[in-house]
Parts: structure tokens; sequence; C-alpha cells
């Protein structure tokens, strides 16, 4: 997978550019995210990425959103382009169409995804099952369609923000976070099971994220 944006795409976040104190797009429900029906549009998450997460005012580097099959995927990828994304990574199986020569995940870990760049600095990123008996397809019939399977959050150093979300009940999936030399990324979870990630951006650009990191996340999800 490619770790390089068009010069026209790579850019950090900006909030002046956008507004600030927009509403969440998620409700919190026993520990668990779930999605706002009304706010899974893509006009809505294009502007919203600085809001209140668990009793904090975060920084969103990117939402993730699940659909039942790629089809639906893909049609809500067309929608994305009528706002001016740019379309990054995939549609595509992960990870037999991004690292065909890695050996990284056991099948029922694989997953159809893509990733956009919105106008506004965020990325969104799809996922949906490639089979009904993956693991994603299980949160679908465990929460719902509107469940969060994660949301990343940019952060500057990620020890210190791992201690102050241990302090809130999110605990490490792995020992250490995966980090390509670029991107640093963490999954932590609490107690009902709601995984959000924390994300250190070595550079000011929008850069995408690598096999390898892609596949530890994974892995520290499915391990846990």
């Amino acid at each position: 997978m490619s770790n390089n944006l068009p010069a026209d795409a790579a850019k950090g976040f900006n909030l002046g550019e956008t507004s600030i104190n927009q509403e969440s797009p998620f409700v919190e429900s026993d520990g668990l995210l779930l999605y706002k029906q009304k706010c899974k549009t893509p006009e809505f998450l294009n502007s919203c990425f600085y809001i209140h997460l668990f009793g904090e005012r975060v920084v969103v580097d990117h939402y993730v959103l699940l659909f039942p099959d790629s089809d639906t995927l893909t049609d809500y990828a067309k929608t994305l382009i009528d706002y001016d994304a740019k379309i990054t990574e995939g549609p595509g199986k992960w990870p037999d169409d991004f690292c065909p020569e890695q050996n990284l995940l056991p099948e029922d870990a694989s997953m159809y995804f893509l990733s956009a760049l919105m106008p506004s600095g965020m990325i969104l990123v799809l996922l949906a099952p490639n089979a009904p008996d993956e693991k994603i397809a299980s949160l679908f019939e465990e929460k719902g369609f509107n469940t969060v399977h994660h949301v990343a959050i940019l952060v500057d150093d990620i020890y210190t923000a791992a201690e102050a979300w241990q302090k809130k009940g999110f605990i490490p999936l792995s020992m250490t976070p995966q980090e390509d030399g670029s991107l640093c990324q963490w999954f932590f979870r609490n107690w009902a099971g709601q995984i959000i990630e924390l994300i250190c951006r070595r550079h000011m650009g929008r850069e995408t994220f690598s096999c390898e990191n892609i596949a530890g996340l994974r892995l520290s999800e499915l391990a846990a």
C-alpha cells in the first residue's frame, strides 16, 4: 500500500478551515459508540472531526464506516467523489489486492476496504466483510449497522495519550504501537468492547496506511 498521496491531496488538519464544536456523529451507550443515522452522510463527516468523545475534546484522524457488502460500500464511495473526496486506496479485498506478496492475515480476518481523503483533510475508511462468516459481519449481527468498529484520534505523543485513555478504562491490545516510520498507531479497547485508535503522524501530510500497520492492528484486535 502506498504511503504517499499526491501533493495536492497531502495536507494536515487545519481547524481554521473547518467549523469546530460540531455535533458528534456518535451516541455513547454503555461504553459503546453508535453512529447517529443522520450523521453518516459524506457532507457531515467531511466537516466534523473536532468533537467530544468519552469526555474528551479530540481531533479525529479518521472515521470508519461499516457496510454489509462490497456493493453497498462502492455505492457510498461514489457519493464521496461528489463531495470532492480523493479515493486513496481501494476498493478491494484487503490484504489480497493491496499486499499480494505478504501472508498477513487469516482468511476470516480479511475485509473489503477503501479509504478516501476528504477536502477537510480527514480520512474516511470504509469496510465491508468479504463473506458472511468473517469477523466484520459478526459486528453487524451483534450490534447493528450503526456500530462503530473504531474511531482514530490524532495525538502528538502516543504514550502520553495512552496513559490518559488507560485511566478511562481502555486497555492496549498490544504491548507496543504499530510503527512504520511515518505512522504510529495503537488500538485500545474498553470493558464494553469499544475500540479507540490513537494515531501519531510523524509528518504533516495525510499518509495512507501501510500493510504492516493495518495487519498489526487487525491481529491485535483478534488476539485480545
